[in-house]
């Protein structure tokens, strides 16, 4: 395990250094990489977030605008972490992060609203997500434990426990039709203190999530997968 983190965090390093001012940042003027832009999921939006895995658990993640005159912009980079176990989920409690091209289908955090244009949630102690797999008991969906009061909270998070990482968060919509053991609780969400992995959400930076939260339109595809099969390179 010490190994895996010392491995980790080194990759982490070489992603924060090559994020700094001079090489991509929040810079309008930056245009998209051409791997970006020739992704198939470029010809179906105007806004993209690309989550390409680098190293087991890290990853390079990019947000990506479409202009008025059809050329694609870089507005944020930042290095990133997924699943424990990486990346193509399968089921519940794998540890591994989705692979695909997704929509992001809920906003919500501990903090308030930063102006996020898909409506937003600010959780409070009764908010709870499902991961409760019975009829009826609204897996993979946010619920208040005052209308569930016998829901399995062993397997169900309560949002305000988790207080770094769910400061602003975004539900990737991998399991759309919340089909039980799929697999719960996939998001896009700020950085937990000591661990260079994720459950198989996608964290990154808390400054940097506020910025998605604050830009993201809900329209807005999210594509992850490792960056060489994305045809990518920093």
């Amino acid at each position: 395990m010490k190994q895996m983190r010392s491995i980790g965090l080194a990759v982490l390093v070489t992603l924060m250094l090559l994020s700094m001012p001079g090489k991509a940042g929040h810079a309008k003027e930056t245009p998209s990489p051409e791997w970006v832009t020739a992704l198939p999921a470029a010809a179906k939006t105007e806004q993209l977030i690309v989550v390409g895995g680098v190293g087991k658990t890290t990853a390079w993640i990019s947000m990506h605008e479409k202009e008025k005159d059809g050329r694609w912009h870089q507005i944020m980079t930042t290095p990133g972490f997924i699943g424990k176990e990486g990346l193509g989920k399968e089921k519940e409690g794998d540890w591994k992060s989705p692979a695909g091209t997704f929509r992001f289908n809920k906003a919500f955090g501990i903090a308030r609203d930063p102006g996020c244009a898909i409506p937003y949630t600010q959780v409070d102690k009764n908010t709870y997500w499902s991961g409760d797999q019975r009829p009826g008991m609204e897996y993979d969906r946010m619920v208040d434990i005052r209308n569930y009061p016998s829901l399995d909270k062993e397997n169900s998070e309560h949002i305000i426990d988790y207080k770094e990482h769910y400061q602003y968060c975004l539900n990737i919509n991998y399991n759309r039709l919340h089909i039980p053991g799929k697999g719960s609780a996939l998001f896009m969400h700020c950085f937990g203190p000591n661990k260079p992995f994720t459950g198989g959400c996608i964290a990154v930076p808390k400054d940097k999530m506020r910025y998605v939260m604050k830009h993201v339109r809900p329209n807005c595809l999210i594509v992850i997968d490792s960056l060489e099969n994305l045809g990518g390179k920093l």
